[in-house]
């Protein structure tokens, strides 16, 4: 069935874009305090395999891990079918078996989470280093999903490949900057569902008031630390003739855009005191941004290692 490798890019971007929709709905579950719907029980939801009379938190986690267990599902397909339409040591098998480990760590976080019971209003350092390893593992789920559809066809570069090489660090840095603002803003998140504000002034108090929860005081960094990221991201797009080499001009000029509305999605979440559909469209925004990122890398890593 998957046997041609235009039929595995196929299958692979639609476990790519699905894979983004359950990341966003696990990020409804934090944010509605819907963690614990299900109470400490994993896989098992309230010790029943399909919750009976559920109230609204529990719907919310049953169809969170519901979703998970699909995307498990879709890439055990991934795996078979890349075995099925590629040899040996080709990329795709690769990044497919990647893919199944990212998947399964997920898994794994996530079960600790309510096994451990770090949800509602726990507000520990614990709940936060695994928030920050949520993220950082669902991105880089996202990242080996996205190598899953470049490893399906080959997309030439033009340039030298000691060129390219230079340019690939350069990404490569900007990729590690952005796990780090992204779990950074994952356990700010957090820190804005357990701590909402009334006022934009009462929040930027208690930011800098030495009394206040460790989450609090976080919050101010993840603005700081993501313009300055912006900045360097921008200026890597324009300064490394990204836009004029035409396999990478389209992800360089998406990244473009898709940063600026970053920038400008997180100063209106800032105003708005983080509502919900902001939170949503700011990391659905981010999730985009990496992988027009991870794009942009694959295509330079693949020039560099050109022989």
């Amino acid at each position: 069935m998957f046997r041609s490798a235009r039929a595995f890019e196929r299958l692979a971007w639609a476990v790519l874009i699905y894979g983004i929709f359950v990341i966003i709905w696990g990020a409804v579950v934090r944010a509605t305090g819907s963690g614990a719907g299900c109470g400490a029980h994993w896989p098992l939801c309230n010790g029943d395999v399909v919750p009976l009379a559920p109230r609204l938190a529990t719907i919310i986690e049953f169809v969170h891990r519901s979703t998970s267990g699909i995307i498990l599902m879709m890439t055990a397909l991934l795996v078979w079918s890349a075995f099925r339409s590629f040899p040996s040591g080709h990329a795709a098998r690769r990044a497919s078996v990647w893919s199944m480990i990212f998947v399964l760590i997920e898994a794994a976080v996530g079960a600790g989470i309510v096994l451990l019971r770090l949800v509602e209003n726990d507000t520990s350092a614990l709940r936060a280093g695994y928030i920050a390893v949520h993220l950082m593992n669902t991105l880089l789920l996202v990242g080996v999903y996205t190598w899953a559809v470049f490893a399906s066809r080959p997309r030439p570069v033009t340039w030298s490949p000691a060129a390219a090489a230079t340019r690939e660090s350069w990404i490569r840095i900007g990729l590690f900057g952005m796990l780090i603002v992204s779990a950074l803003g994952a356990v700010v998140a957090l820190g804005d569902t357990l701590f909402p504000q009334t006022s934009l002034a009462a929040g930027f108090a208690a930011d800098f008031d030495q009394t206040s929860h460790f989450l609090v005081r976080l919050r101010m960094w993840h603005p700081l630390l993501a313009v300055g990221l912006s900045f360097y991201l921008m200026t890597l797009i324009t300064q490394t003739e990204s836009l004029d080499e035409p396999a990478i001009r389209k992800p360089a000029r998406l990244a473009l855009w898709l940063i600026l509305g970053q920038v400008a999605l997180g100063i209106v979440n800032i105003l708005a005191l983080a509502p919900l559909p902001l939170q949503m469209a700011h990391l659905f925004v981010s999730n985009i941004l990496w992988v027009s990122l991870v794009w942009m890398w694959l295509l330079v890593r693949s020039a560099a290692t050109r022989s």
